[in-house]
């Protein structure tokens, strides 16, 4: 009987734009047992090393741009779309395997009955009426397009973020066509100045929850019935989970922006939603959030070891 899985992971974009020797590790699951999960971890060590690895680092499923990080606190609420759950005794396997902590990475949540402060409304009027700067949803006909947009934005606005590697055009194809059926086209927005995109934004409707819902349905009818939940109803929340602004747009209020009108449109059909991650150095964005009247309420963790 499976008693605990690993994945070692080369990731040949990260290495190459850092110029390192990292391997990764990802997709970890184990029963309570310190003994099997050191045996895994070995076997993952040792895979990397054959391939010159110098370090460790993970979790990873499979890049930093898709689910990662191991959960430290939080653990009563269950995840949002794309983010990682693991049981509290994940902790204590890690620390015994020698594993020291390297980057927190944070999970806010606001409430949608929230009203923005007038602090922030200020900023809203002030960047509609003096930037020239205006907002316009996805379109959904032209989904190539706007992916071309977002991985562009994503690149430059990201470049300089802890741990970042460039997000390909066919991963972001790849992460579009599951998306496609579950997105929210008023909550998927792009910001330009005259014309040209400067921003953008994406929030995912979570869909784990339908996940949840049917969880305990027979196989047959678990799907079955994710499909009629899907046409049937929606969320009541929903995830920020990408957001971008091109460098030098950075100081024109275009996140409050981003901020104000997904909490506005939001009211509309969600209780409430998760913006995550935030790298916990990333102070400016962090008071944001806070000023929104986002609450940190989980905790991400990523580790690394020498090889």
């Amino acid at each position: 009987m499976p008693v605990g899985r690993i994945a070692a992971i080369i990731n040949r974009t990260h290495n190459d734009w850092y110029g390192d020797k990292v391997g990764f590790f990802g997709f970890f699951d184990c029963c309570e047992d310190p003994s099997i999960a050191s045996a895994l971890f070995e076997r993952a060590r040792s895979e990397l090393q054959v391939r010159k690895c110098d370090r460790l680092r993970g979790p990873y499923n499979p890049t930093v741009n898709d689910e990662c990080g191991l959960l430290v606190d939080g653990f009563e609420y269950p995840p949002l779309v794309m983010m990682p759950y693991n049981p509290p005794y994940y902790m204590k396997l890690y620390e015994g395997l020698g594993l020291q902590p390297v980057k927190d990475l944070y999970a806010f949540y606001v409430p949608a009955a929230n009203e923005a402060p007038e602090r922030v409304r200020k900023i809203v009027e002030r960047v509609k009426r003096t930037t020239g700067i205006t907002l316009r949803t996805v379109n959904k006909k032209k989904l190539k397009e706007e992916l071309l947009i977002i991985q562009e934005l994503f690149n430059l606005s990201w470049k300089d973020n802890w741990g970042f590697v460039p997000l390909s055009r066919e991963d972001l194809e790849f992460a579009a066509g599951d998306l496609k059926a579950i997105i929210d086209p008023n909550l998927v927005m792009f910001a330009e100045k005259d014309g040209v995109p400067v921003g953008f934004s994406v929030t995912i409707p979570d869909i784990n929850e339908f996940m949840l819902r049917v969880k305990r349905s027979s196989s047959w009818l678990r799907v079955l019935r994710f499909i009629w939940s899907m046409k049937t109803s929606h969320p009541s929340q929903a995830r920020l989970a990408l957001l971008g602004v091109r460098p030098d747009f950075r100081n024109t209020g275009i996140a409050a922006l981003f901020y104000y009108e997904t909490l506005m449109r939001g009211k509309r059909k969600y209780v409430g939603g998760e913006l995550s991650w935030v790298l916990e150095d990333n102070h400016v964005l962090t008071k944001s959030i806070e000023v929104m009247g986002g609450r940190r309420y989980k905790t991400y963790r990523i580790f690394e070891a020498a090889l």
